[in-house]
């Protein structure tokens, strides 16, 4: 990352802000079963391995959202990746200090999140034909496909952006109940606009408005 050298030591420290569980009232599906969803696809493309990451597909596998990484979007820093043998977590270990998310994620090997770069590496440095790394390149970054050896790589789009978007009745409801919310803060917010435009004849920016 050629910004990196700009920022120097001035850069920010990447958010280590805590995971919460994601219920499943609301997931609808358990970790347990997305993971074996996943490992079904993974078998029918010939991977041995599914690596994730975009932030919402892990918060999706793993049933998990932080508040404070992504201001307005409760997704963490992290990668994910899932073998035939396990499950792994790419983040700061601060992330999953709390019992509840130890519990929750307790088949789930927790990994440095600088980590999964090496890890790629060493999995796929011999480019044996039996190591095959499911990534979608379209939605990674050069790092990690770098990582990967080219007879190993699988580019497709990975099995948790179809799972995303057939959604199952607890979902469902739970998108219901946000539009619920959604609209009673547009209609406030719609309230506020009129009184304060029509009613005060006072002018609004678009920052103010935001």
């Amino acid at each position: 990352n050629l910004i990196d050298s700009i920022w120097g030591a001035e850069r920010p420290p990447i958010p280590h802000n805590p995971f919460r569980v994601h219920p499943l009232e609301y997931a609808g599906m358990s970790l347990a079963e997305k993971v074996a969803k996943v490992r079904e696809e993974m078998k029918s493309k010939g991977a041995s391995m599914a690596v994730f990451c975009t932030l919402d597909d892990v918060a999706y596998l793993l049933n998990i959202r932080c508040m404070g990484d992504v201001d307005t979007c409760p997704v963490g820093i992290a990668y994910a990746t899932i073998s035939n043998d396990d499950v792994r977590l790419y983040c700061d270990r601060r992330k999953v200090e709390s019992p509840e998310v130890r519990e929750h994620l307790s088949d789930v090997k927790i990994k440095p999140y600088e980590d999964i770069v090496e890890d790629l590496r060493k999995y796929t440095n011999d480019g044996s034909d039996n190591k095959k790394v499911w990534i979608d390149k379209s939605r990674s970054n050069l790092a990690l496909v770098s990582a990967v050896h080219k007879k190993s790589i699988i580019n497709s789009q990975n099995a948790i952006t179809a799972m995303k978007a057939c959604k199952n009745k607890q979902e469902l409801e739970g998108m219901r109940k946000a539009h619920e919310v959604d609209g009673a803060a547009m209609a406030h917010f719609i309230s506020w606009l009129e009184d304060r435009v029509v009613v005060q004849g006072k002018s609004v920016s678009e920052v103010e408005i935001d």
